[in-house]
Parts: C-alpha cells; structure tokens; sequence
C-alpha cells in the first residue's frame, strides 16, 4: 500500500513539474523556410522510451529547453546498466549522436540527463533525454564503475607484432598500416576477436611518389587525400575508422583538415582518432563536419623505449582519473612483453575497444562505420 501511494504520489508530481513546464516553455514547432521540422514525431518517440520498461511503469512528455528539444521520463522501475544499454541502443538506430551524460544519484532515485545531435535539414539540433527513475534495485551510476581504458596499437605492419601485443589478453584497437598485407593482418585481427582502425601518415609526400615536394595547397587543390584514402581502404579492407598518427602540415589548418574531413566521408567513415598533441582547427572543423572523433590521451612511445617496466604502474594511477586512450607503437614488442608480464588484470579497468570509447555498445550488430 506505502509503495502505491508513494508511486501515486510521484506520478501527482511530475503531472504538475509538466504542466508548470509546458506554461514556462515554448512549445516545439517547425523552423520554418525549407528546412523540415524538428523532430517530428518527438511526441511517439517519448512513448517508444517509455515503453521500453513494459506497459505502464513509466509516463513520459515532450518539452523543450533553450528552444531544443527535452524528452523527459518518469519511471517506476529500475535503471541498470541493460536499461541503459537498451536506451541507448534505440536511440544510435535512430541516427543520433551522442554528446553528453550526468546524473545525480540518491540511494534509490535518481535523475539522468542525456545530450544527442541530429543533422536536421542544413543545421544540427540537438536531442535533450531527462529521466526520473525510482528502484528498490542498484541504480546505474549508484556504484562507481571501473575505470575504462583503450590500448591502441599504433601502425601494425606484421605478424609479429600482432602476436606480441595479442599476448596482453585484453581487447585492444589495432591502428594498419596501409601496406601490402594490410589485408591479411586485418581478417587475422578480426579472428583474434579485436579491433582494426586504418593508421594514416599524412606528411607531405606520404601520397604518391610523383608528389615528393607538393605543398598543402597542392595537395588540397589536386585533391590529392581522397585517392590516397580510398587507396588506403582498398588496401587494409573494412575498418572501423581512421587515426590521423602525428600533426603535420596537413592537419593544421581548416582548409586542409576540410579536405581531410571530406576525404573520410567519402569512404563512409566517420569515427578519427586524433593524436595528443593537436590543433585547434582540426578538433573546430571535426566539430562543425559533425565527425565523431575523440583524441590520445596517453601516448607511451617514449616509456616504450626507456622504462615499458613502468608503463602499467603508470597507466593504472591514469586511468581513476576517467576513461583514457593509450597510444602503443606496434614495432615495440620488447615493450609488449613486458606489460604482458606486468599488467594486473584485477577488475578495476575495463578495458574497451576504441569503436565502445566512440559510442558504440559492443552488443549491438550494427556496421562499423555507417557515418552515423
């Protein structure tokens, strides 16, 4: 009777937070001119959410915030870490990108607030998810997760050195280097369960041996990216996206990431890995082309070649610190040897392959790339 009248209760309580929202808010209505409407169908797809708790555990509203789009959501149910995976799952089908996730959480109630991006017409909109959840059960968040980590394997060209890293026993991200092979070294990566991201050397002259000495301008006017990009593909068959590995002339500035940018589109790919050091037109650009890109956090070149012994030490103090991409060079295998004797897998990392760092859940059967 006390968990009725309680759940009555809440119900009474966000009717009213919604009437007072809808009074205090602009209600969602087309743009206008000849671009479509946002988010039409806003109204079934709060329902669809909602729903996807069972037939009346939840009671769900469409507002808006800042003149975009809040879907909120009020249930009397749990919220683990398969509601979540489950929610998110349903909105990635529907062409929406991830940006952003907070929560506050007490004891057994907590509120989510979720930030996603939709290309509508020739603008991007954003797509607002506010969630109300009460459970006699552990709440997603409740409970500090472990620590996510990325080991990324810089420019693999060989075998040997797939077989050496392979011996961390970790998922890990492989960065190919396009080359003869490439091929081989990627079906044999996806035996291995892993994962293969294409590593680009973009110096000047790294395209074709008649353009040694083209300038940035060149390579822009000429066009010069996307036949080496698509070249690059043929070579190392599907991946999942590409690695910019160094910042060089051809990455710092706008109209040569542009090209860039557009080069990668071109092969439907969407996902960049950024290196560590980097330059703000290329994140700018990566922003307002709608690229999904994320960049190195740690890069352990150097402690590869002067102390791997510590390299684990090291990343395991890093990694409390939230979810880190560690950048690994493929040739030193010296280095994989000794992490693979080093390395504590005890439970408080949780290690993902980058495609799970860039949004993707590793249940979900979807391509790899589809520039989503």
């Amino acid at each position: 009777m006390k968990t009725q009248v309680k759940w009555l209760s809440f119900c009474i309580l966000f009717t009213l937070v919604g009437a007072i929202s809808w009074i205090a808010t602009p209600r969602l209505q087309a743009d206008g001119g000849d671009e479509p409407s946002v988010f039409e169908d806003l109204t079934a797809l709060s329902t669809e959410l909602a729903g996807l708790w069972g037939e009346g555990a939840c009671v769900a509203e469409s507002t808006s915030k800042y003149e975009e789009p809040v879907i909120s959501i009020a249930c009397n149910a749990e919220y683990t870490a398969a509601e979540r995976n489950r929610i998110l799952d349903y909105l990635f089908k529907k062409g929406l990108l991830f940006r952003g996730e907070s929560y506050n959480v007490k004891g057994t109630t907590g509120q989510y607030w979720y930030r996603f991006n939709k290309r509508m017409g020739n603008r991007t909109r954003s797509l607002f998810v506010r969630l109300h959840v009460m459970s006699q059960g552990q709440l997603w968040g409740a409970v500090k997760p472990p620590a996510r980590m990325a080991l990324y394997i810089d420019n693999l060209a060989t075998a040997d050195e797939l077989t050496a890293w392979q011996t961390l026993g970790v998922p890990l991200t492989f960065g190919l280097k396009p080359q003869e092979g490439a091929r081989e070294l990627s079906q044999q990566i996806d035996e291995y369960k892993q994962e293969a991201w294409l590593a680009l050397d973009l110096r000047q002259g790294s395209f074709t041996d008649s353009e040694q000495n083209a300038s940035v301008r060149e390579v822009i006017e000429q066009d010069l990216l996307t036949p080496y990009l698509q070249s690059a593909v043929e070579q190392t068959g599907d991946v999942w996206g590409f690695i910019v590995r160094d910042l060089n002339a051809i990455t710092t500035t706008v109209a040569s990431s542009r090209s860039l940018f557009n080069a990668m589109k071109a092969q439907e790919k969407s996902f960049v890995l950024l290196p560590q050091k980097y330059n703000r037109a290329l994140t700018t650009t990566a922003n307002v082309m709608e690229m999904n890109w994320r960049r190195v956090t740690y890069d352990m070149g150097a402690m590869c070649k002067k102390s791997p012994t510590k390299i684990w030490t090291y990343l395991r103090k890093k990694a409390v610190k939230g979810q880190i991409i560690v950048r690994l060079p493929a040739s030193a295998k010296t280095c994989a040897y000794a992490m693979s004797r080093t390395m504590k897998r005890d439970g408080k990392i949780d290690f993902k392959p980058l495609s799970v760092i860039f949004g993707y859940l590793p249940s979900a059967s979807a391509p790899k790339d589809s520039g989503h």
